[in-house]
């Protein structure tokens, strides 16, 4: 490759980085805890840790007479989903929209939640929405506010995210042409440059399927959101119900005429004809009238799929042969394979951590390239800007990355400590969180020593999840030791995980040196050959 396209891909690379860098940071970071959603529930909520029956209670007439006391006289119903207990969320949860009409002639869309106990029928009361509800909803779309377009924005946003994550993976390949020779390069006794350099590379070698694979899977989610309105108003002039249709088939009208549901005690005998898996969730379309149906989802087993379903007629429970789930294409399988496969769905906890684990290397690498960047210009020969510019990314750079680990646990703590009502709590949660990650980008600037700030901060952040097995022995009273042999184990392998990983970080942050060692200072002579200059320092 001659040198002035060695130097444009490096130029894409570098600005491709720099200009969404923390972004893609930001993105990243927050999947990692997005893949275990259901066991932070089970930790931040105590009520949730339960174990569910060998026999569970009937739930048909409890189900139903929710439904009665949520809609009222004035609402009717609409989207209703009944979840089956299983090992992660050992309860039946209820999920119901009920739609009003204003004097105006539009709708209103309220939606009410309830979990039950499979040992006594009993509700579990709510406690709102907390911080696992959060940090999933801030990695899909940013809790982006509905004032600006709410989650269509917002996860088209994150699809963006993973595009620039693919150009900035396509560009690092063709950058680097010593591949195999730095996949193991780690000169751990040279500068600092040399080792957030060598560390870059190796982790972004190593993981680059797993990088890939991530960005792909991630851009399709968000920016397939995106491009729903888009292809509505060049195909359907706007319509996006229309759009809908086409894709997902005509909804099922209600008839008018009410209509006794088939039991959803006896829909616990139903099984998935292939793999032989119990009733995941039902959802269940034109409640108690002539014309309902249910959308019946089981677990995958057998293929890489978010889930394996059939609709049946919800009076009679004859199959429905002519359903979508009947006539699926390899487009459509290929669609259902993008989220378990971005999210980890389909090969247990181990894969998760697996996942975890790649997903923290794909947000250090993200980190380190954003500080070399700032490094070559700050203290070598690329940097063309006045030095205080590079010193104030220097310091955002910090700012954000080590401040958002900050807010993260910041918020498990205020979701444990701050008492609030059920419908506040994830407000409560959001000022917390962008509180303390402001709090950490204001002491990064204050600081003046980025190398001290970046490691006061992520040793606060490290204490902090050592301490979350006292947190919950404060709060529950559960010991985590005694836990793990407990018939839910859940919650204490959360707090195994947060002290291993806090332990696990304060060891890194000692590593950490407390300011720059090297000597060398920001030169002023000119280069004559700006790529051989680059291709030898690499």
């Amino acid at each position: 490759m001659d040198q002035q396209r060695h130097q444009r891909n490096y130029d894409l690379h570098s600005w491709s980085g720099v200009a969404l860098g923390l972004f893609v940071y930001i993105v990243a970071f927050s999947g990692c805890f997005a893949l275990f959603h259901a066991e932070l529930q089970t930790w931040e909520d105590p009520a949730r840790r339960l174990v569910a029956a060998d026999e569970p209670a009937p739930i048909n007439d409890v189900f139903s007479r929710w439904i009665e006391e949520s809609v009222g006289d004035e609402g009717e119903v609409g989207f209703v989903r009944i979840s089956y207990p299983v090992a992660t969320e050992p309860y039946y949860a209820g999920l119901l929209e009920v739609e009003t009409h204003r004097e105006d002639g539009g709708h209103d869309h309220e939606f009410f939640e309830q979990r039950w106990d499979t040992q006594t029928g009993a509700p579990i009361a709510d406690r709102g929405h907390g911080f696992s509800h959060w940090l999933v909803d801030f990695h899909r779309e940013l809790m982006w506010p509905e004032a600006l377009g709410g989650s269509t924005v917002g996860r088209g946003l994150v699809g963006i995210a993973g595009v620039v994550l693919l150009l900035s993976i396509i560009s690092g390949v063709v950058a680097h042409t010593k591949i195999f020779q730095e996949l193991f390069t780690l000169r751990f006794f040279r500068s600092m440059r040399l080792k957030w350099q060598d560390t870059h590379k190796v982790l972004g070698l190593w993981g680059l399927p797993f990088y890939t694979m991530i960005a792909l899977t991630g851009a399709v989610i968000g920016v397939v959101t995106l491009l729903a309105p888009i292809i509505a108003v060049l195909t359907f002039k706007g319509d996006q119900e229309a759009l809908i249709e086409a894709v997902l088939g005509e909804p099922l009208e209600a008839s008018g005429v009410p209509a006794q549901m088939l039991s959803l005690d006896d829909m616990v005998q139903f099984r998935e004809p292939t793999s032989g898996n119990p009733v995941r969730f039902i959802v269940m379309n034109n409640w108690g009238d002539e014309n309902a149906r249910f959308d019946v989802y089981f677990e995958p087993d057998t293929e890489l799929a978010q889930v394996e379903g059939y609709q049946i007629n919800g009076v009679t429970g004859a199959l429905i042969t002519d359903s979508p789930f009947e006539t699926l294409t390899a487009a459509n399988r290929t669609l259902n394979a993008v989220t378990p496969l971005h999210y980890a769905t389909y090969g247990g906890v181990v894969l998760k951590l697996v996942y975890l684990v790649l997903g923290l290397s794909l947000a250090v690498m993200t980190a380190l390239g954003m500080m070399m960047w700032v490094e070559r210009r700050l203290h070598g020969n690329e940097g063309k800007r006045s030095p205080w510019v590079y010193q104030a990314l220097s310091k955002l750079t910090v700012g954000v990355t080590c401040g958002l680990p900050l807010a993260t646990i910041a918020i498990v703590y205020a979701d444990k400590l701050v008492p609030v009502e059920p419908g506040a709590r994830v407000g409560m949660i959001g000022w917390t969180y962008f509180a303390a990650w402001m709090a950490g980008l204001v002491f990064a600037f204050v600081r003046g020593n980025d190398y001290r700030s970046a490691k006061e901060l992520l040793t606060i952040t490290a204490v902090l999840t050592i301490g979350l097995p006292l947190l919950n022995f404060g709060t529950s009273g559960d010991v985590f030791v005694t836990g793990l042999f407990a018939a839910n184990p859940v919650s204490s392998w959360v707090d195994l995980s947060g002290l291993v990983f806090g332990l696990l970080m304060l060891v890194g942050v000692r590593v950490l040196p407390q300011a720059r060692t090297e000597k060398q200072t920001r030169r002023t002579v000119t280069v004559p050959d700006k790529t051989s200059a680059l291709l030898a320092a690499e």
